[in-house]
């Protein structure tokens, strides 16, 4: 999404520096086996940069990213009762992103984002049987990420653009021990790794106003989330490995052509391993 925002209107001559601001909320279904049913709320917001270019653009800068969430997991079992628990969670960090755009259409573009992110847990439903202490733990550690990509704007006419992609995500977050209830638990670092192949089809109405359709495939290929208990006895992982598929409709907005400001308003769907719908809104203003 900050990608997007940085990238959303077009450089004046003799480059310039823009800021911009994305913000998305929704709701998730992630199947792991059982699942988890997430709600929240993100932002990013950065400073980025056009230096003039004989041939083609370039677009970078640092940027800031926030997201605040509230989660249920519900763990169904063949030989006992389902267990349910809720939490909250939190990220703040930054980092910095870039893009190329040649003249002929192609373009490569890549980001690294580090920070913190905390996660409070709890559950009513796993008690200690003698203490009748219940599960709860509430952690924060460092996350990592970085993505890279690739893809073609094909100009179809002045007013038709499509734009083809492939791109790579990776996400690291530390691992962690604590107790949960009256057990000793670890959890290993885990790792995402993700794939994106999509399309992306805009039209000019006019130079205020630009409609977009859009849809895309990832995979994820880890996801698994380690943890062991008691001197190394392991339990059972979920499991986020499988494809989504994506869709998305949104909307271009320039109120002044001449103000330097532009929003753009969409709506993502998302089903497969990952079920769910989010809203974004994306602001930039250039000086």
């Amino acid at each position: 999404e900050g990608m997007r925002a940085a990238m959303n209107s077009d450089p004046l001559p003799g480059g310039r520096m823009s800021a911009y601001m994305a913000a998305s909320g929704g709701w998730s279904r992630y199947n792991s086996g059982s699942h988890v049913d997430v709600s929240g709320a993100s932002i990013i917001a950065g400073l980025a940069w056009k230096p003039e270019l004989s041939r083609g653009r370039i677009t970078f800068g640092p940027f800031f990213e926030a997201g605040w969430g509230s989660y249920n997991t519900d763990n169904s079992f063949s030989n006992a009762a389902d267990v349910e628990g809720d939490g909250t969670t939190e990220y703040y960090g930054g980092g910095l992103l870039g893009r190329y755009d040649a003249s002929c259409g192609g373009y490569v573009e890549a980001s690294f984002r580090i920070g913190g992110v905390r996660n409070d847990y709890d559950s009513d439903d796993l008690r200690d049987p003698l203490t009748g202490r219940k599960a709860d733990y509430d952690k924060t550690r460092t996350y990592y990420g970085a993505h890279a990509g690739l893809g073609y704007v094909w100009s179809i006419s002045e007013q038709a653009a499509l734009d083809m992609y492939a791109k790579y995500f990776w996400t690291h977050q530390e691992g962690f021990s604590t107790d949960v209830g009256e057990d000793p638990y670890t959890f290993d670092d885990a790792d995402s790794h993700r794939l994106r192949g999509g399309a992306r089809f805009s039209y000019a109405v006019n130079e205020q106003v630009v409609p977009y359709i859009g849809a895309a495939y990832e995979h994820e290929f880890d996801g698994k989330i380690k943890a062991s208990t008691h001197g190394g006895y392991k339990v059972d992982r979920p499991d986020l490995d499988g494809g989504t598929g994506m869709g998305e409709l949104g909307l271009t907005v320039k109120p002044d052509q001449y103000s330097g400001l532009s929003m753009d308003l969409g709506v993502q769907g998302y089903v497969g391993v990952r079920e769910g719908v989010t809203g974004s809104l994306r602001l930039k203003y250039e000086f």
